[in-house]
């Protein structure tokens, strides 16, 4: 049998004379498809660099706009009987809230002797009203545990603000405490009013009304002056210590408050609010009258400032603008007047921003 050997072909596309058509081993790629994967690729080690650069550039610090802002108390025991309302622009000295005083006893009264009431009466006066005088008892014991509810509460707001000095407590707390603290005193107050009732019913109820006595002739002093104290307006108000605006309030009309009772958070208008940044003391060569500085807001807006000057007190900084990761260390704070004035959006006690500081060298 005689071998018979083919002959090879002569292209990958021809077999023993036949044209072979094969599929392309590879096809061809978009090359805008290599420059976006090469994109992906590059941006996280670029976007590390460019914070590094900004950061060794430029020292961004945490920081917040402090308004002129202050709590308003009451002067006076009473019935709040108006009060401006929340939003409302109010000139020096410009009533705020007006209060109805407590009729106090009068002192003539009380120094006068009493007549003696008829044997009727005497015997009236013992044998009292027994559901007043429960109703009186129980009033009054209302009244001495709400008392004691109100000092606990004090006491937990006081412990409350020293850990929010501290920095262990957040300002959410301590307005939850002050809510306590106000719900606490309202509920004193009328307590306390509820057994003052109790105590004039049952006064009524116990000494009936007393035959008419003699009025004793008063006797004139010497010079012609009385010796009635001079009695105090019925109505008290209280005022604007400077041109402010209503922020908040603390009480209602119709309510009881006490004196000294926190009844208004008012923010002052005529002064421009600023900006309190918390810089570490290592970069305190930041912290010089003068230097520049960008207030960055959330909403993106920046706006320029100037280092007006420095606290010369340490103080940490705020819990909320700290990662929980990164230690909170006493930082300089920094007092910033921006050149140009606050939006009105912007004038806000305590809002949140960020101040980038212009670079200068070290020293």
């Amino acid at each position: 049998m005689k071998i018979q050997f083919d002959i090879p072909p002569s292209s990958p596309q021809e077999s023993n004379g036949l044209s072979v058509k094969y599929a392309a081993s590879k096809r061809q790629v978009p090359r805008w498809r290599w420059y976006l994967l090469l994109a992906m690729v590059l941006t996280p080690p670029a976007y590390l660099l460019g914070r590094f650069v900004v950061s060794y550039w430029w020292e961004t610090t945490p920081g917040l706009v402090v308004t002129e802002q202050t709590v308003l108390r009451s002067i006076t025991p009473g019935q709040v009987v108006h009060i401006a309302g929340v939003g409302d622009r109010l000139s020096s000295g410009q009533a705020l809230m007006d209060v109805k005083r407590d009729a106090p006893a009068s002192a003539a009264t009380m120094n006068q002797p009493m007549a003696e009431p008829p044997l009727e009466s005497a015997i009236a006066a013992t044998s009292p009203s027994e559901p007043l005088a429960e109703r009186l008892a129980s009033q009054e014991a209302a009244h001495r545990l709400s008392q004691q509810q109100l000092a606990l509460q004090q006491e937990r707001l006081n412990a409350i603000q020293s850990l929010r000095a501290e920095g262990a407590a957040t300002r959410s707390e301590v307005d939850n405490a002050q809510m306590q603290v106000f719900q606490a005193q309202a509920e004193a107050s009328r307590t306390r009013a509820a057994a003052q009732e109790a105590r004039l019913a049952l006064a009524q109820a116990r000494v009936p009304t007393p035959l008419p006595a003699k009025r004793p002739t008063p006797q004139p002093e010497l010079g012609g002056q009385s010796k009635d104290p001079p009695q105090d307006p019925p109505q008290a108000t209280l005022k604007a210590p400077f041109d402010v605006v209503v922020v908040r309030q603390l009480v209602r009309s119709g309510e009881h408050v006490e004196a000294g009772t926190d009844v208004a958070v008012v923010q002052g208008t005529a002064k421009p609010p600023l900006v309190h940044a918390y810089l570490p003391p290592s970069q305190a060569r930041y912290a010089q009258p003068g230097r520049q500085a960008t207030l960055h807001f959330m909403d993106g807006r920046s706006l320029r400032a100037e280092v007006q000057d420095v606290i010369s007190e340490a103080e940490r900084t705020p819990a909320e603008r700290v990662s929980p990761l990164t230690p909170r260390m006493p930082s300089i704070v920094v007092r910033l007047r921006p050149l140009e004035e606050l939006p009105p959006s912007y004038r806000i006690h305590y809002l949140p921003l960020d101040v980038r500081f212009d670079w200068v060298w070290g020293g």
